[in-house]
């Protein structure tokens, strides 16, 4: 059984493989989300909530049961992200009187800023578990990567 450095790495290689030459940030983050909903068993939602204004995040592509159609940034652990500008990693939301259940099998959650050339928050990628514990540093490590390969888009377009 492959670790989940591993699986990050070949889940990364096949991203940038597939996004090569791929400038449209709709198919980026369709191509992202499938990959990263596949990769691990314990993963019920992967994908994009974007910024339509100043305070508002839209779903965006994803993989995975239903989401939240619309975020106030005032709320949740996605509002959290695009408000501080920084990944939240969450193992425990049952523990975060401020989540939003979107879907009440989820027990952790790993949601990173996707930022424009200036540094403007523009999305968020959100990463769902039906287990709790269970990201982690490497986590974290290659989702920052990913979500540089979508903030790329963003410069390009």
């Amino acid at each position: 059984m492959d670790s989940k450095e591993d699986i990050y790495k070949s889940v990364l290689e096949r991203i940038e493989a597939l996004i090569a030459s791929e400038n449209d940030l709709i198919s980026v983050m369709s191509t992202v989300s499938c990959e990263l909903f596949h990769a691990f068993d314990y993963v019920n939602w992967a994908g994009f909530y974007r910024m339509v204004d100043e305070r508002t995040l839209k779903v965006g592509p994803y993989q995975g049961s239903h989401g939240c159609l619309e975020i106030d940034i005032k709320r949740g652990v996605c509002g959290k992200c695009v408000r501080e500008a920084a990944v939240q990693l969450e193992n425990d939301v049952s523990k975060l009187p401020f989540h939003i259940a979107c879907s009440s099998e989820t027990k952790a959650e790993i949601v990173l800023p996707v930022k424009d050339l200036t540094g403007e928050v523009k999305a968020v990628l959100d990463i769902d578990s039906v287990a709790s514990g269970v990201f982690d540093s490497i986590d974290e490590k290659y989702l920052l990567k990913i979500c540089g390969l979508v903030s790329e888009r963003y410069v390009k377009n």
